[in-house]
């Protein structure tokens, strides 16, 4: 497999990943009852090094922004990146479960630490176990979040690796969004 294959079946791995975790349901909400969408958490903001972006209101008001150690999970963000409720439905169960990891980061702050997109691929695997249906989320110290952001400047299309993906990945997420819906169809989703 040439190296521009290889990103391609791991770029479809993600969205099937993704795609997978869409269907999951919190497991104590039943339908028509309202509760907090996400167990309490932290951000932390990452200064954006491309747009200069450097913090933003979380997605959800009971999620605190803060630069202290607090003991509770926390999501590191780029201060340019907006996530859905549905972005952040895996690690709320996981934290609910009791069994996930405590830290988690967007895709694109991974590739800030330095991660390739196949260590991306690999840091977003704690979440396996949940889409499969087949057991809890493992600790895998910081873990990735599986899942696309937008840009909080009013671009809101759907980028796989973070709002300033680098190439080759801007080519990709055509192709991750259509693997992704493809397989949420399938699913039925």
């Amino acid at each position: 497999m040439s190296p521009v294959e290889d990103l391609w079946s791991v770029a479809a791995r993600m969205a099937r990943r993704e795609a997978g975790l869409n269907r999951l349901i919190a497991p104590d909400q039943p339908p028509g009852v309202i509760r907090p969408p996400a167990p309490d958490v932290v951000m932390r903001m990452v200064p954006c090094p491309v747009c200069g972006a450097a913090g933003a209101d979380p997605p959800f008001d009971h999620w605190r922004v803060t630069g202290e150690e607090t003991g509770l999970p926390t999501l590191a963000v780029l201060g340019c990146e907006w996530l859905t409720p549905r972005a952040v439905l895996p690690m709320a169960i996981a934290i609910e479960q009791g069994t996930g990891p405590l830290a988690y980061r967007t895709r694109a702050v991974a590739r800030l630490g330095g991660l390739d997109l196949r260590a991306v691929d690999r840091s977003e695997t704690w979440a396996d176990a949940l889409a499969d249906g087949h057991g809890t989320a493992g600790d895998a110290g910081e873990a990735t979040l599986p899942a696309v952001t937008r840009a909080r400047d009013g671009d809101l299309r759907p980028m796989f690796t973070g709002p300033h993906a680098p190439e080759p990945e801007t080519e990709l997420n055509d192709m991750y969004l259509d693997v992704r819906l493809t397989a949420m169809a399938e699913e039925g989703i």
